[in-house]
C-alpha cells in the first residue's frame, strides 16, 4: 500500500522528470473518497490532485498513468489565460464533445511522454476493479496500445 508520503514523492519525481513547466507551481496530491479514481481541483493558485482510496493496493506504474493523466490537464490548463480557462472549465462542464476531446488529448500527451506503459497498467488495474470506461473517460486499452490506431481515426491530430 502506498503512503500518503509516497503518493507526494512520486508526484515530486514526476514532475521534475516530465513536466518542468509545472515546477514552479503549487501542486498538491491526496488520497480521497469521492467518485472519480482521479481528479484535479483548482483552489487560487494551488492544484490539487485526488486519488481514489481503491487506487491504494495498485501498483506504482499504475498510480503514475493515472497522475500523469492529471499531471497534463493541468499542464494544458496552464496554458490558458483567466478568461480562456475559465470557457474551457465551461464547455468541459457542459459538453460531452469538449469532454471527449480533451480526455483523448491528455492521454495522447501522456503517451507522447512516454508513459503508455503506465496508462495501460492502470486501465488494467482498474477493470479488475469492476471500472467501466467510454471515450468520455479518455483513449480505449487498444488505442493506448497502439497509438497508430488513433492516428488513423483521426487524421494524424490528437
Amino acid at each position: 500500500m502506498i503512503s500518503e508520503d509516497l503518493l507526494n514523492s512520486l508526484l515530486r519525481r514526476l514532475i521534475i522528470r516530465s513536466f518542468p513547466s509545472l515546477r514552479r507551481h503549487a501542486i498538491l496530491i491526496q488520497w480521497g473518497t469521492q467518485d472519480e479514481l482521479l481528479s484535479y481541483s483548482v483552489n487560487g493558485l494551488e492544484r490539487l490532485i485526488t486519488v481514489s482510496h481503491c487506487l491504494k493496493e495498485a501498483r506504482r506504474s499504475a498510480l503514475e498513468g493515472g497522475i500523469v493523466h492529471e499531471l497534463c490537464h493541468i499542464e494544458s490548463e496552464l496554458l490558458l489565460g483567466p478568461y480562456q480557462r475559465h470557457l474551457a472549465w465551461e464547455r468541459y462542464s457542459r459538453s460531452r464533445w469538449c469532454r471527449v476531446r480533451e480526455e483523448r488529448s491528455v492521454e495522447a500527451r501522456a503517451i507522447e511522454l512516454g508513459f503508455r506503459n503506465e496508462l495501460l497498467e492502470l486501465i488494467q488495474f482498474t477493470r479488475r476493479l469492476g471500472f467501466t470506461f467510454d471515450r468520455e473517460h479518455g483513449l480505449s486499452y487498444a488505442e493506448v496500445l497502439r497509438p497508430e490506431l488513433l492516428k488513423k481515426r483521426t487524421g494524424g491530430r490528437h
